[in-house]
């Protein structure tokens, strides 16, 4: 990853975009996820929207490698110059939000979560062995066990879509071009 940053940012500095090709250095020996959401990430969805590519660093150095990209890379240097600063605030304050869940600890949500997750899987640990020898321990469910093994279905399903859905929604969708651009 840091190759292709290290390529870009000097194809930005012989297009002349200091500013660009500085948030864009700067993200160099970092992780690689550590790109997106960055002041890097910003200066490459800038490039990408200004030069009509995909928002990926390869995408963009291939499209900024072009000399006739200089004078859409040229906008592009004015949008960051007037923009990092605000870019700048939007990473502190994301920072800070971090920091202050971190140093709050184990909160009552996170509670509540890994409540629910104990509630779903725990409910399949008792539902698998009443199924299967339900018969031999003297217990007789009211329901089914294909009625039981269909709701208790369900509600994992639900909570998989809630939990697991939202944190790959919001990695996902971004990157279909779904929803609200960054």
């Amino acid at each position: 990853m840091s190759n292709i940053l290290d390529d870009l940012a000097k194809n930005l500095a012989k297009q002349g975009a200091p500013v660009l090709g500085g948030l864009i250095a700067g993200a160099i020996g970092g992780p690689a996820g550590a790109v997106a959401g960055s002041l890097a990430g910003k200066a490459i969805e800038t490039l990408a929207e200004q030069l009509g590519t995909d928002p990926t660093p390869e995408a963009v150095n291939d499209a900024v490698s072009n000399p006739a990209a200089t004078p859409v890379v040229a906008e592009a240097e004015r949008i960051a110059t007037v923009m990092r600063s605000v870019w700048e605030i939007e990473a502190k304050r994301a920072s800070d939000a971090q920091a202050a869940e971190i140093a709050q600890g184990f909160v009552a949500w996170q509670a509540i979560r890994v409540i629910i997750q104990v509630i779903v899987w725990g409910g399949w640990a008792l539902l698998l062995p009443v199924g299967l020898f339900g018969g031999n321990w003297g217990v007789k469910p009211l329901v089914g066990f294909g009625d039981m093994l269909t709701a208790w279905g369900t509600v994992t399903t639900v909570w998989m879509i809630v939990f697991h859905g939202g944190h790959t929604m919001k990695e996902v969708l971004p990157a279909l071009r779904f929803g609200r651009p960054r």
